[in-house]
């Protein structure tokens, strides 16, 4: 695994599942690759499909190995709904210098589906190990 730059930007989602019962969620994406340094968008109020475009930088090391992707709607006063959570290999990503997709949020045990969120993801090797 190679040291480096990670810029991550959340684009956007789609067909997320509905937390709140009498709107749309109120939706962030908290991005990281450890739990040390974690990175959230703003949150969108009441939207069924949240455009964000916000990119994070991550300086990478050879022990980490995912982005981790959770995404939440926010209530007011309450603690927020974790409406589904996926994680992206950065094998491929720093391979190929590159990621441009969408990625699902898996349901529970792996079945069916939260939502899907656009990631695009550019690598840059400062050295390697």
């Amino acid at each position: 695994m190679a040291q480096g730059r990670l810029r991550v930007t959340i684009v956007e989602a789609a067909k997320l599942v509905d937390k709140d019962k009498t709107d749309f969620n109120d939706p962030y994406v908290e991005v990281y690759i450890d739990e040390k340094t974690k990175h959230r968008t703003k949150v969108l109020k009441d939207v069924e499909r949240p455009v964000w475009n916000e990119t994070f930088e991550f300086n990478t090391w050879p022990s980490n190995e995912y982005v981790h992707i959770d995404v939440y709607d926010e209530d007011e006063g309450k603690k927020p709904d974790l409406i589904g959570s996926t994680k992206i290999d950065l094998d491929d990503v720093i391979k190929k210098g590159r990621f441009d997709d969408w990625v699902k949020l898996p349901g529970f045990l792996g079945f069916g589906s939260r939502g899907d969120v656009h990631i695009r993801m550019t690598f840059e090797k400062t050295s390697t190990e």
